[in-house]
C-alpha cells in the first residue's frame, strides 16, 4: 500500500450547496419499482433528493454560490488563494475548465493556478490530497471546489439508477499551518479493469455521440435508458464496497499506525446506506459516530462527503475542538480514495440552498 502524508495543514473552512428542488423517493418511485418500493428505500437509505430541476443549473453555479457563502461567513480574504481545484464529472464544457471561470465568477486574483480534476466517488479525497501538495508547494490557500449534477445523466426509467442520484457542489479552503504539527494521510487503490460496472458509455471520446446515443433502448429488467445515461452494475459495485473496501481501510489504519478509538468520525461516501454500515462493521467503527445524510440528498457522487460534513457535523467542525476523522470515497473507476485527516474550528456554512 502507497502512503502520502503531510504536515502543516489546516482546513479554514467549507460549505455546501444543493438545488432548491426536492423529489420524494416514495412518490416517484411508485410506478417504477411498484410493491417492492419501500423495500427498495429501506435498503439504500434514499428517501429525498435535492436535484436540478432547470436544466441551466450546474456543477459550476452550486460550488460557486457554496463558495461565495464560504468567502462571506469565514471573512478569508479572497487574495489569499494561491490556487482553484475543481473535482467533477460534470463540468459546463469539455473546454475551458470549471476552475478558470470559477476564477473569473469568484474574483479571485489572476495568478492562480486553476485546474480541474475529472474523478467521481473517490474524488473529494483525491481533491484533499491534491490540495495538500499544492498548498504544501505554493505556501498559500487552496480553494477545492466539488461539484456534480447527476440528474442529468440517469434516466428515471432505470431501476438500478432512478432513485439515488442527487445533485450538490461544495467549497473547501486548505491552508498552510506551520503551528500544526498533526499528520494527515491519503491512501489509494484502483482497479480499472472494472470500469463497465460504473460508467457512462456514450458520451465522450471512445464512443462518439450520435442520435443513437439519445434513444432510449429497453432492457431485461424492464428498464429504460439512453447511451448517455449512467449504466451500474449495483451487484459489483456491493461487492467492491463491501468485500475490497474494509481490507483497504483496515490495511490503511495498520499502517498509519491509527486505532479506531484515536477517530472521532467515520465520513464516506453516501452510495448505499446498507452498505455504508457494512462496511463500518467490517472495520469495527461504532455506527453513531458515522454520519450518513444520503436519506435527504440521494448519492451526490464525490460531493457527498463535504455535503454530508455539513449537513450532519456542521456545530461539530465549528467548535473550538478539532476532530480527527477516516475519510473514504469509493467507487467508479473502481477506484477507492482514503484519508485520516483533522478538522475543527473552522468556518461551516451547513447546506445552502440554491434558489
Amino acid at each position: 500500500m502507497q502512503l502520502s502524508s503531510f504536515t502543516g495543514l489546516r482546513i479554514d473552512g467549507i460549505s455546501a450547496c444543493v438545488p432548491a428542488y426536492e423529489i420524494d423517493n416514495r412518490e416517484f418511485g411508485k410506478e417504477l419499482y411498484g410493491d417492492g418500493l419501500e423495500g427498495l428505500i429501506r435498503a439504500v437509505g434514499v428517501e429525498k433528493r435535492h436535484v436540478c430541476r432547470e436544466k441551466n443549473l450546474t456543477s459550476l453555479d452550486l460550488s460557486v454560490r457554496a463558495a461565495e457563502k464560504l468567502f462571506e461567513e469565514s471573512k478569508i480574504p479572497r487574495e489569499e488563494i494561491g490556487a482553484v481545484i475543481f473535482i467533477t464529472l460534470t463540468p459546463d464544457s469539455l473546454m475551458p475548465n470549471n476552475a478558470t471561470y470559477a476564477q473569473h465568477l469568484l474574483k479571485l486574483n489572476s495568478e492562480v493556478s486553476a485546474f480541474d480534476v475529472n474523478h467521481a466517488c473517490s474524488g473529494y479525497v483525491y481533491g484533499l490530497w491534491i490540495s495538500s501538495m499544492v498548498a504544501t508547494t505554493l505556501k498559500k490557500k487552496v480553494l477545492l471546489l466539488d461539484g456534480d449534477t447527476n440528474s442529468y445523466y440517469v434516466s428515471p426509467y432505470d431501476k438500478s439508477t432512478a432513485i439515488l442520484f442527487g445533485d450538490a457542489g461544495s467549497a473547501t479552503i486548505i491552508s498552510p499551518d506551520e503551528q500544526s504539527d498533526r499528520r494527515w494521510y491519503f491512501t489509494f487503490h484502483t482497479d480499472g479493469s472494472h470500469r463497465d460496472v460504473l460508467t457512462i458509455p456514450g458520451l465522450g471520446f471512445r464512443n462518439l455521440l450520435t442520435e443513437d446515443s439519445l434513444q432510449y433502448k429497453l432492457y431485461d429488467d424492464g428498464s429504460r435508458r439512453r447511451l448517455v445515461d449512467m449504466t451500474m452494475d449495483g451487484q459489483a459495485v456491493f461487492g467492491y464496497v463491501v468485500q475490497s473496501v474494509p481490507k483497504i481501510l483496515q490495511n490503511f489504519l495498520e499502517i498509519t499506525e491509527t486505532d479506531i478509538s484515536e477517530l472521532d468520525y467515520l465520513v464516506l461516501h453516501q452510495a448505499n446506506a446498507f452498505m455504508l454500515r457494512q462496511l463500518a462493521r467490517k472495520i469495527k467503527f461504532p455506527l453513531e459516530n458515522m454520519p450518513i445524510s444520503m436519506n435527504k440528498y440521494g448519492n451526490t457522487s464525490s460531493t457527498s462527503i463535504p455535503l454530508n460534513i455539513c449537513s450532519e457535523l456542521s456545530n461539530v467542525v465549528k467548535s473550538k475542538e478539532t476532530k480527527r476523522i477516516l475519510t473514504a470515497g469509493f467507487g467508479a473507476g473502481l477506484s477507492t480514495a482514503a484519508g485520516i485527516i483533522d478538522i475543527g474550528d473552522c468556518a461551516c456554512t451547513g447546506v445552502v440552498i440554491y434558489e
